[in-house]
């Protein structure tokens, strides 16, 4: 049996490609090879990644970034995702996002059917049919009904049930939980030769570590599973039940004991799961998310980049993204609101700018934004592609990063953020984001507190404190190519763990 100690040596190498190869074949001499006509030894990976190009999603880029470098460390993936009209919630496909995936990446598409969605379709289309003949007497003349009284409290009471018992039938573990059948019946069949060396899923939804979880049982292959986000432990996953919560913590017990290997994508993350499944240790990791430097705009690097805006000009913070639920700017939009009332900020010093959907429900955040944009701090512009979207980012002068609340994540896009060479200006200043920005001096953070962020914002304007590009050396830590070394020496551990017990 391989030693988790061996383990937790090879995978927190931060080392170059050179030396990452060499330890993937110093695990690879001590296990067989199956070796293709070129006389390379080929290990096949099946990928379980629901988000997958041309689907624009943040949790597309992770796997696309590997697929794209796993060849070059011995290893040949294929990918196991479902089709782009079929992914909850709705993402916009992107043909040049697709383009991006090698041809030589075999994918296969699983279609599936949102039960819920169909349900409420035809619930609806039901309720147009009662209406419309409740509304008509006999004679065919128009009747008025009158509004059912509002239910009293025993009756309100029984929401309860009915959110357990939605949640339970079409949303356990993840509204993407018709998935599994799916795939399972499209996998009751194969060719033997197709099965891969290791099974590797990334989540979420965490249906896809379920999937994974399954088909490993199924081709007796040792799964690694790939935490792109909090399970159980994160604050925008939760049941109203709290059955359904303990089942869901089984679930995630039952797949992390499963697998040979577990990655988080941050260091804080790694720790969590090691405090609530202690088995791991010697057996979890974390590798974090990061760029494919091939696909930036004009394939510049961030030291080639020309024609960017000048710091000493004062700062546009861009943001690039969704504003939804708790990724609000409120408390900032408030900050520069007041700065502005007291006579201390102009927008020739700091202003805003948004580029994404704008799906915030906080109706102060609203009216904080509409004052904002009368008086110039504040431009909101719609969605853009994500290769439009990536030239923008580098164009801009300081990138602005929204993450309260969330001490065990790093939003995806901050990688893409790193990758184009711009100061990051994080407010959320708490847990991994706060730690990545200051351990690698990406930029500025502030936690988001009013006090905090005026003092921030202030000192901006007033050259008290300034922002500078990152050093190349701390951006080049974040290339797929790199961190897909350190994946390929986890796949060869997995595989080696395989083979010998």
């Amino acid at each position: 049996m391989w030693d988790g100690h061996v383990f937790e040596r090879i995978v927190h190498l931060h080392c170059d490609q050179t030396r990452v190869r060499q330890v993937a074949e110093g695990l690879s001499s001590k296990r067989g090879h199956r070796w293709g006509m070129d006389g390379d030894a080929v290990k096949r990976v099946l990928i379980i990644a629901y988000y997958f190009p041309p689907v624009a999603a943040s949790g597309a880029m992770r796997p696309l970034g590997f697929c794209r470098n796993l060849p070059t460390f011995g290893w040949q993936p294929y990918v196991l995702t479902t089709s782009p009209e079929c992914v909850y919630p709705a993402h916009q496909a992107d043909r040049k996002l697709g383009v991006r995936v090698p041809a030589t990446v075999g994918v296969t598409r699983v279609p599936y059917t949102d039960r819920l969605q169909r349900i409420l379709y035809y619930r609806d289309v039901l309720r147009g049919m009662v209406k419309r003949h409740v509304g008509q007497d006999r004679t065919g003349n128009l009747q008025t009904t009158q509004a059912p009284p509002s239910l009293p409290q025993s009756e309100a009471g029984r929401s309860t049930v009915k959110d357990f018992l939605l949640d339970w039938a079409f949303a356990f573990p993840d509204r993407q939980c018709g998935w599994l059948r799916q795939v399972v019946q499209h996998f009751e069949q194969f060719d033997e030769k197709q099965i891969p060396d290791v099974v590797f899923a990334t989540g979420g939804p965490w249906t896809s570590f379920v999937v994974g979880s399954t088909l490993a049982k199924q081709f007796n292959r040792p799964l690694v599973l790939d935490y792109r986000d909090p399970w159980n432990c994160n604050p925008y996953y939760s049941f109203s039940s709290r059955l359904l919560t303990r089942k869901s913590q089984a679930v995630e017990a039952r797949v992390c004991k499963a697998a040979s290997h577990v990655i988080a994508n941050t260091e804080e993350l790694r720790q969590r799961l090691l405090e609530e499944y202690g088995e791991l240790r010697g057996r979890c990791t974390w590798i974090p998310n990061g760029f494919d430097r091939d696909v930036l705009p004009l394939g510049q690097s961030p030291a080639e980049q020309l024609n960017v805006p000048s710091l000493s000009t004062g700062y546009e913070l861009c943001h690039f993204g969704t504003v939804y639920g708790k990724r609000t700017p409120r408390v900032l939009l408030q900050a520069v609101w007041e700065l502005f009332q007291e006579g201390r900020l102009k927008p020739e010093s700091i202003r805003l700018r948004f580029v994404g959907g704008w799906d915030s429900t906080d109706q102060e955040c609203e009216r904080y934004a509409a004052e904002l944009e009368k008086h110039s701090f504040l431009r909101r512009e719609p969605p853009i592609s994500h290769s439009l979207c990536l030239r923008e980012m580098q164009r801009s002068s300081v990138l602005l990063v929204l993450q309260p609340d969330s001490p065990l994540q790093v939003p995806a896009k901050i990688y893409e953020y790193v990758a184009t060479g711009r100061p990051l200006l994080l407010i959320g200043g708490e847990g991994a984001t706060a730690n990545l920005v200051t351990r690698h001096a990406l930029g500025a953070s502030s936690p988001n507190q009013l006090a905090a962020i005026k003092v921030l914002l202030d000192e901006l304007a007033t050259g008290v404190r300034k922002l500078v590009q990152p050093d190349v050396t701390s951006v080049n830590r974040f290339d797929y190519r790199s961190l897909t070394g350190e994946l390929a020496a986890v796949l060869d551990v997995a595989v080696g763990v395989n083979e010998s017990s």
